[in-house]
């Protein structure tokens, strides 16, 4: 009883912390289905589902007004996922090409030709997740790609490790869990260079468009 007591009292403060000044508090009812979906979507994007639900009535509310002031009939729904704040940057396209390149002209130990083309493809996933404006984690890629989980968080180890790209912990709204978050490193190519050459001893052959 008294451990009820005090989860009650830790969720009380959390909303009045939460609300501040500039929030009000609104209940929702939603079909069991739809509220599976936002259980999941706010695990993607590590925010607490009263954050996501809020988000996502502004941007219908938002999209409706649009609508209105411009007859437009396009679909305009924008949920806010990922903030710039978070340091998460887009790639430049020309050193994502040459990046693609490295890996796949690399000969590290062990690696296949198969890898490669997995560690390509994971890249271009993040790189896709980071574009569209929403935090690529091994959940989301593994969810998208149809692979497990644990298939997702061994290939962002080794490119963690060549210096390609850098994995950061975020709080997940599942209970005792840690969301991992990757980004590309903004010296992804050179890292890549480095870690090939003390692997192998051998610097990376340049197989890309003249």
């Amino acid at each position: 009883m008294k451990s009820r007591e005090q989860y009650n009292a830790y969720r009380r403060a959390w909303w009045a912390r939460s609300l501040g000044e500039h929030l009000t508090e609104s209940r929702v009812f939603l079909p069991r289905e739809a509220h599976n979906w936002v259980v999941r979507f706010a695990a993607e994007v590590e925010e607490r589902i009263p954050f996501v639900l809020g988000k996502l009535v502004v941007a219908q509310i938002k999209d409706v007004d649009q609508k209105a002031d411009t007859e437009s009939q396009a679909p305009a729904l924008h949920v806010e996922r990922a903030d710039k704040e978070d340091g998460i940057a887009t790639i430049q396209a020309d050193s994502l090409h040459k990046l693609f390149y490295a890996i796949l002209a690399s000969r590290f130990p062990d690696d296949t030709g198969s890898a490669r083309l997995r560690q390509v493809g994971f890249l271009g996933a993040v790189a896709a997740e980071i574009a569209a404006g929403r935090k690529p984690s091994a959940s989301l890629i593994a969810n998208c790609t149809d692979n497990q989980v644990s298939q997702i968080a061994t290939l962002a180890k080794t490119l963690n490790e060549r210096g390609v790209i850098d994995i950061r912990h975020a709080p997940s709204v599942s209970k005792g869990k840690a969301a991992k978050i990757f980004s590309i490193r903004a010296d992804a190519v050179k890292g890549i260079h480095t870690a090939h050459l003390e692997a192998t001893g051998q610097v990376i052959a340049d197989i890309g468009p003249g």
